[in-house]
């Protein structure tokens, strides 16, 4: 899996019904501004990555994003594949996601 993912890209996966895990990775206080949830969303703390990461072991492709697709999501998706996990995070975060939802 790529670093990055495009919203057209993950759209694309989710439309084929890829076996793909989207995790949203934004810290709690930005959880609740949310306009275009992405379907199958799943919330994970960042700050306990260590503790809930474990399960995600076997599971394929995983998929984080953040607020704009910045540190937050590029620190889980280094720390899940420092854990041999295919990851990736989503280029412009929910910002992005938002802003593609709506023209589509």
């Amino acid at each position: 899996m790529k670093d990055m993912l495009s919203p057209a890209g993950l759209k694309g996966l989710l439309d084929e019904g890829a076996d793909i895990t989207v995790l949203d990775v934004r810290r709690r206080d930005d959880c609740a501004q949310v306009e275009h949830p992405i379907p199958g969303a799943e919330w994970r703390d960042p700050e306990a990555i260590a503790h809930w990461s474990k399960a995600l072991k076997n599971t394929g492709d995983i998929l984080g994003f953040c607020v704009h697709g910045h540190s937050v999501c590029k620190n889980a998706r280094d720390f899940l594949r420092e854990q041999g996990m295919s990851a990736a995070a989503l280029e412009g975060g929910i910002a992005a996601w938002q802003t593609f939802s709506r023209g589509s």
